[in-house]
């Protein structure tokens, strides 16, 4: 069980008490998250460190909860507040009341000056990293509740390689925000392997609660994630090598790209990129985007699918 696991469960808690306060005993939690009664047990422990959770015939209940230390520096403030503005950007509708409030919440606490100063320093830092393509506010919550309480999902998906929907049962392991959009990550039976899913292609879905799968104790979202350049993580490993010119080395070489990235610069002041990625398609999109300062080298596949898209683009302005 991972750490981010075991706190979107405590959450999930919080939210069945406070919505059906006294419904719910240690039995009926651990059916429902599907875990021991000695791991509800110690939820119950923890939250009790963060406020009054009461029992009474055996059932739960809560009052108000108490997170937040009553003093913040002014970095540590100023930090919160971007972080969640910067969240609520990302997460659209299905976070952004609940962090509005909790923002607020935060400025009470803070004593006047701080909050003066936190006001002004917010004023001078913009964090941009908005939602390109929209997606369902209940789809996304749904998916949430679905990875904690490990329930398979049926979907209709629009790939956007294929013009016709296609029916999928998806084990759901996690949800990233990549490019700018929202993706579930998830074991595709009809694929037979993990796949990923943009959460604005998925065009209905139903949480099946008549089953549980088995979350896989060898896989950690972000690891799997960062085997491949963005998306494509479930390929072969190969390597990819660039050349880009002495016009952008300087700034390609600063870039913190990919944890395989190896870079060589050249006495002519040209620079070779290496990478390993499980997937590499996804990679034409951000060579092009350099223009000819770039040029693909290895693999032979990639180069010729680079090539054949600099020349479609170049027979479209006529050259």
């Amino acid at each position: 069980m991972t750490l981010e696991e075991q706190f979107s469960r405590l959450i999930q808690i919080l939210q069945l008490l406070e919505r059906e306060p006294y419904t719910w005993d240690a039995a009926g939690l651990e059916e429902r998250f599907a875990v021991s009664r000695a791991t509800i047990e110690r939820d119950i422990a923890v939250l009790r460190q963060w406020g009054q959770v009461k029992r009474k015939g055996g059932k739960f209940g809560l009052a108000e909860m108490q997170f937040l230390p009553t003093s913040f520096t002014p970095p540590e403030a100023l930090a919160l507040r971007l972080a969640g503005t910067a969240f609520a950007a990302q997460a659209g509708g299905a976070y952004k009341g609940a962090l509005t409030s909790a923002l607020k919440k935060i400025d009470l606490v803070l004593p006047r000056q701080i909050a003066a100063e936190i006001r002004r320093a917010g004023e001078r830092v913009s964090v941009s990293l908005p939602v390109i393509r929209d997606f369902s506010v209940e789809t996304y919550q749904s998916l949430q509740a679905a990875i904690v309480s490990h329930y398979p999902v049926d979907i209709t998906y629009f790939s956007r390689s294929q013009s016709e929907p296609t029916k999928r049962r998806v084990d759901p392991y996690g949800l990233t925000y990549k490019i700018g959009a929202w993706y579930l990550v998830g074991y595709c039976h009809l694929r037979e392997g993990i796949r990923t899913f943009g959460l604005d292609r998925i065009k209905w879905m139903r949480v099946v609660e008549e089953t549980r799968f088995v979350y896989p104790a060898d896989f950690d979202l972000s690891e799997w994630l960062s085997k491949g350049w963005q998306l494509q993580a479930g390929g072969e490993p190969t390597e990819v090598v660039v050349r880009f010119e002495r016009e952008v080395a300087a700034w390609v070489a600063g870039g913190h790209w990919h944890p395989t990235q190896k870079i060589e610069k050249l006495p002519d002041g040209t620079l070779i990129f290496r990478v390993t990625v499980h997937g590499y398609e996804e990679m034409i999109y951000w060579i092009l985007s350099f223009g000819a300062q770039a040029e693909a080298l290895e693999p032979a596949p990639l180069r010729a699918a680079v090539a054949e898209a600099s020349q479609k683009m170049a027979a479209r302005y006529g050259i």
